[in-house]
Order: structure tokens, then sequence, then C-alpha cells
């Protein structure tokens, strides 16, 4: 059995009581223009930068996979190189979205067997899959609730994963929100599902990653 990345954090969810906090007046033009800087071109790639929360990002999924026996199609929306999401393009249908081209044709070309749609997400129709990534996305997306709401209740299982800045400064000035504890909770109460773990720890700031499955 995969090891999962040590003792969960309890969230309670306070359903309707969201307190996300708008870090920047850019609008949604102006955040798909900041993620185009540099022609397009300018992208990282994850499993080297940010290690640490691919990995564990990795584990749940591995975690998911070996003990539900189903898994057919993983989607994540934002999967920049792919790292995630086409680890797995031998054992299941690994589908991502990504609006810079440079980091599409990197996933595309890191992960042969991955489908990679270049497009803003707003753009891509909801679809139908066994466990929806979203780590590293909604803080980079003007309606994350939108999204949620749109895309969650189509997929088995979900995995998010972003900052929890709450009060406090983000650094990156493409995070248009700064989200709390009780944001984390809330987006599975808003996807219909039910968080299962949820795991904390330190990357430049604080970070969080858990997963839920569908109620």
């Amino acid at each position: 059995m995969t090891a999962l990345p040590g003792p969960s954090t309890p969230f309670a969810p306070q359903p309707g009581r969201p307190q996300m906090r708008r870090l920047t007046d850019m609008d949604h033009e102006q955040i798909i223009a900041y993620n185009l800087r540099g022609g397009g071109e300018e992208f990282t790639v994850f499993e080297h930068a940010q290690a640490d929360r691919v990995l564990k990002a990795r584990a749940i999924i591995e975690h998911i996979i070996e003990t539900d026996g189903a898994i057919e199609r993983i989607v994540e929306p934002g999967c920049s190189t792919g790292d995630i999401v086409g680890f797995f393009q031998d054992r299941v249908e690994a589908v991502g979205i990504d609006v810079t081209p440079g980091a599409a044709r990197a996933a595309a070309k890191r992960w042969p067997k991955m489908e990679v749609i270049e497009d803003r997400v707003e753009n891509v129709e909801p679809m139908a899959c066994d466990i929806l990534v979203m780590t590293e996305f909604l803080e980079h997306i003007i309606e994350p609730k939108t999204f949620i709401k749109k895309w969650a209740p189509l997929a088995r299982y979900i995995v998010i994963g972003h900052p929890l800045v709450g009060d406090g400064f983000d650094p990156e000035v493409g995070h248009p929100w700064a989200y709390y504890d009780v944001d984390f909770a809330n987006w599975f109460v808003e996807a219909g599902h039910e968080m299962v773990e949820a795991w904390t720890f330190p990357m430049g700031y604080h970070m969080v990653i858990g997963w839920g499955k569908r109620a």
C-alpha cells in the first residue's frame, strides 16, 4: 500500500461562510495575460521546483487507485508540465489542461500518452472522470467556486491543494485569492464530496493538500 504523507490534519467545513480574501484587482483577462507572460513560454517544472507537493499528490492518487481498483480517467486542469497526472499515463487515461503554450508542449513531450488540452479551462466542457486533480489551481482562477460547482460533481474523487495564506502575505502576484482553513473544507462540501484526509506542510508558505470522495 502506498504510504501517504503522515498524520491527517482536521478541517471543519462551514458551508455558506467562505472567508476567501481577494489579493489583486486584476480581472480575468489580466490573469490570463499574466499566465501567458513571456509569450506563453514561461512555465515551471513543478516536479523539480515543488517536488514535495508533487510527490504528495502522486501518493494520494496512487492510494486511490490501489484502494478503488476501477480508476480509468484522471483529469487535471492547470496541469502545467503534467508532473502529477502524466505520471499515471501508463495506467489510466490521463488528461491535462493548461493555458500556457510552453507548458502544454512540455507536458505532451514529457508524457506522450497523456492527452493535453491547450486552452482556458473556461472554454473546456466539464468532463466526467474518476479523479479530478486541482492542486496549485484554485488560487489562480477568478471564479473558483463556479469551477468547483461545474466540474467536481462529475468526479468520483477530488484532490485539492493550495496555499493557506489567510491574512498573511502571498508572494505570487498571479494568485487572485488567498484562502483560509474554512475555504479548503468548504470546497468539498460545495463539490458534494466527503473529505477523507488532508495534510498541511511548509512550502515557502503554508500549503494544504487533501482528497475526498463523492458523497
